[in-house]
């Protein structure tokens, strides 16, 4: 690695030494660039070794930035990068990686690129040679633009929503893109009802090294794992050490993990990362007793329990734990678990989740004790139930619900009612309420309470 070929430039020197940039159409392009900021730039060609990143803002970017320069971390973070140029050319035998799709630096590049494998998100990247892959050139996410002047040759090359134009293409494995209908029929996604993921196709699958990968969003991890993914490249065996260090970085890894280093406990690791790695665990490890020690670490797991699994307990274990209904299988309501799941929440409890053959007096009434009792009035409108009988019902439940009451159901008839149950034989008790709203009775101008 050539440290020394890239500098630190102010955007200011930037403007006078380069002048050609200011009219460039991604320069400054939201004209948020202060000219004390900075560009990365190399004023020759570079022969880098290893990946080059673009998304500088990153933590692990940062590091290795500061490698690249020979500076201390802790001074990366006062300096805001906005640009990359080099002017030259530029050849690595790694891969360009800017995963990151919402935003990254602009990048100029006069000369021509060389890379294993490239991949463009949210930054606008200009280049004026031609770029040559050994493995893969993939623009993906609309925020991002990448131009190239001159000829893109790869084995593969992907355009996935996002604005990409070049001169002309040589891709002897696989083209598509999204944005065009100049690739074969063959190569168009096909989407999957039951996971929402656009499957990549099968002319392209059979040229990947890990026939596990199915989406273009795996297909991004492995480019931006720096990896070598073509067979015909023959990519170095892969040990467990590695799929568990993917796993711990990214849970959904555990997919792509070849059967013989599934083991369980590498399944149970991304399980003690997130119950959302359960669809990705190996069947024969899933068992009632292991869905229901899920549930029990957090409710919300109820939501990817395979339906083989699914039984009453396993729902009333859930609501025990912090879930939200709407998570529940239908089936499996009752007013018994409708309230369980209210009340052990960790959001507000929502009345809409709820059946309207299962809105009763004495559920709202419980609903109303939770918590704030959100969409009261239009459960009690569409159910044809009286608010302010609910509301007494409360209040007949304890002097210790006037706070509720106060606090989300505040009106003249409220305060009557109460005042004719707790005013009197409770008066200090009493006081402390009204004196914590206060400021309610006085915008009702109910100063007889006071």
């Amino acid at each position: 690695m050539h440290n020394s070929v890239f500098k630190l430039v102010t955007i200011k020197e930037v403007k006078e030494i380069y002048p050609f940039l200011v009219e460039r159409e991604g320069f400054d392009y939201f004209e948020e660039w202060d000219n004390e900021d900075f560009f990365l730039v190399a004023n020759q060609d570079v022969n880098f070794e290893g990946n080059f990143f673009l998304d500088l803002y990153e933590d692990k970017e940062k590091k290795w930035l500061c490698k690249l320069l020979n500076l201390p971390l802790k001074g990366i973070d006062t300096l805001r990068i906005e640009g990359v140029l080099i002017n030259g050319n530029f050849s690595t035998n790694g891969t360009i990686i800017n995963a990151e799709g919402d935003y990254g630096p602009y990048v100029f590049i006069v000369g021509n690129v060389n890379c294993q494998s490239m991949l463009l998100g949210g930054s606008y990247v200009e280049i004026k040679g031609n770029v040559r892959a050994q493995e893969v050139v993939m623009t993906s996410y609309n925020h991002g633009n990448f131009k190239c002047d001159g000829v893109i040759e790869a084995p593969v090359f992907i355009v996935e929503d996002h604005y990409t134009t070049f001169a002309e293409r040589k891709n002897s494995l696989f083209y598509y893109n999204d944005r065009a209908d100049d690739f074969d029929t063959e190569n168009e996604c096909e989407y999957d009802e039951v996971s929402g993921e656009d499957i990549i196709s099968i002319e392209l699958r059979k040229h990947l090294d890990n026939s596990l990968i199915e989406t273009f969003e795996e297909l991004k991890r492995e480019l931006e794992f720096g990896e070598l993914i073509l067979k015909q490249n023959n990519p170095p065996a892969k040990t467990y050490e590695y799929w568990r260090g993917r796993v711990l970085s990214n849970y959904r890894d555990l997919k792509l993990v070849p059967k013989e280093f599934k083991t369980e406990e590498l399944c149970n690791l991304a399980l003690n990362i997130t119950y959302h790695a359960l669809p990705f665990i190996d069947k024969s490890l899933i068992t009632f007793e292991f869905c229901d020690k899920l549930i029990g670490k957090d409710g919300f797991a109820i939501q990817v329990i395979p339906d083989e699994f699914m039984t009453k307990e396993l729902c009333f274990n859930a609501s025990e734990n912090g879930t939200m209904l709407r998570l529940i299988p239908e089936e499996y309501y009752s007013e018994e678990l409708i309230l369980l799941v209210f009340k052990n929440a960790k959001h507000q409890p929502d009345i809409n989740d709820v059946p309207s053959e299962f809105i009763t007096e004495s559920l709202l009434k419980e609903y109303v004790k939770i918590g704030k009792g959100l969409w009261l009035d239009k459960a009690c409108k569409e159910n044809v139930i009286d608010k302010l009988s609910i509301l007494k019902q409360v209040i007949d439940s304890g002097i210790e619900y006037l706070d509720t009451v106060f606090g989300n159901h505040f009106s003249k008839e409220i305060v009557d009612y109460a005042f004719s149950v707790y005013g009197i034989g409770n008066k200090e008790e009493w006081s402390k309420y009204v004196q914590k709203h206060k400021v309610k009775f006085e915008r009702l101008e109910l100063n007889e309470y006071l």
